[in-house]
């Protein structure tokens, strides 16, 4: 069933996105497994190695930003990840990057993620 409202719910949400200074996008499913294709982009999958669903997120500005996972329907969803910026991505718990970071340095990768996610701060 159609929803009426979809398409501008959607477009509310991508709008948000673009004042707070992220992207955050489904990565195309033709992406190879374990390669993210894009350059200063933390790539998260739903599955162990690399499979499944993807989420990217990068800052827009020269600064970093917070992505809540949980607002994109990624909450405690990513399982593996790898991250192209030269600078580390910090995955939370929280919905709002607080409380204790586990740390993605940058330029690399994990493809077993232990750590439930709700948030990310990426930097460019």
């Amino acid at each position: 069933m159609r929803r009426p409202h979809a398409s501008r719910t959607l477009a509310a949400a991508l709008a948000g996105l673009l004042l707070t200074g992220v992207t955050v996008a489904l990565a195309p499913a033709a992406a190879a497994a374990g390669t993210c294709g894009y350059a200063n982009t933390l790539c998260l999958w739903e599955e162990q190695r690399y499979g499944g669903a993807s989420l990217t997120a990068s800052p827009l500005g020269s600064g970093g930003v917070c992505v809540d996972l949980v607002q994109h329907g990624w909450g405690e969803r990513a399982r593996s990840v790898i991250n192209t910026s030269r600078h580390t991505a910090s995955l939370f718990a929280s919905a709002d990057c607080t409380g204790r970071p586990y740390p993605v340095d940058g330029n690399t990768s994990v493809p077993t993620l232990s750590f439930l996610a709700n948030s990310v701060y990426v930097a460019k």
